[in-house]
């Protein structure tokens, strides 16, 4: 059986009430809950206050997960110029300044580095993408399959 003394920051095993153990007389604690009302346990159902755990959240900034490319990913992954993915690594990392401090460009992997390519590359200058359009184009179908 739990020790639980007055004063301690105590719940009921189903975590419904906590509060102060204000008093107890004959196996029975009373505690004082936070909003003034106060309540009667047997002490048998009382234990020490444990915080909730709170569930992680996931988020677009949250942990990396890669998925693995199929061979027509691949192949288009290794088809972007150099020259493109200089141009769309330094939009991506100029985005990434702020509260969500995401992983730089060069850090994603192939998967979510595909992912940036798609989402950036409608937005360079088309003077960079007139002769890429096949390009462009691939990466508008390829988001359609996924």
């Amino acid at each position: 059986m739990v020790q639980l003394s007055i004063g301690d920051h105590v719940s009921d095993l189903k975590g419904a009430h906590e509060g102060k153990l204000i008093d107890i007389d004959a196996g029975v604690g009373y505690v004082l809950q936070d909003n003034g009302v106060e309540v009667e346990f047997p002490l048998s159902q009382l234990k020490h206050y444990e915080a909730p755990k709170i569930a992680e959240t996931r988020t677009l900034s949250g942990p990396l997960r890669d998925r693995v490319l199929n061979p027509s990913q691949k192949t288009l992954l290794a088809s972007v110029p150099a020259s493109l993915l200089v141009a769309i690594a330094k939009s991506y990392d100029a985005g990434s300044e702020g509260a969500g401090m995401r992983p730089p460009f060069a850090a994603l992997p192939d998967s979510k580095r595909l992912e940036a390519i798609r989402i950036y590359l409608p937005t360079l200058p088309q003077r960079l993408l007139a002769s890429h359009m096949n390009l462009v184009v691939a990466m508008r179908d390829i988001a359609k399959l996924s």
